[in-house]
């Protein structure tokens, strides 16, 4: 259950990211948008890949979530130095990116003790 939880958080946060983040990136900035762009889908990838696969690969596959709201929080927190994104766009997607990163390593955790 908590899994689909974590594929709902995830897709909103593609949807936020890409609604009101990526569009706004100028083309000066072009690597940055891709980068970040480039981690919300794997992001959402590793999470569906972690769903679907049990033990040792789906923890690899938790940890590579880990990796990529870790990205994530660094390509935003260089847009948020640039000034190209408002705090408030930037606390809205950091709130959102804790309560995936709590809930992934929960899953890990739980994975642990199996």
């Amino acid at each position: 259950m908590n899994d689909f939880k974590l594929l709902n958080k995830s897709k909103l946060l593609l949807k936020y990211i890409e609604s009101n983040i990526i569009c706004n990136i100028p083309k000066v900035h072009s690597s940055y948008r891709k980068g970040l762009e480039e981690n919300v889908i794997s992001l959402n990838y590793n999470i569906i890949k972690a769903n679907i696969n049990t033990g040792s690969i789906r923890s690899k596959y938790l940890k590579e979530v880990l990796v990529n709201i870790s990205m994530i929080d660094l390509y935003l927190d260089i847009l948020l130095d640039i000034n190209v994104i408002s705090k408030k766009k930037f606390m809205v997607v950091i709130r959102l990116l804790n309560e995936i990163r709590r809930m992934t390593k929960a899953l890990i955790e739980n994975e642990k003790i199996k």
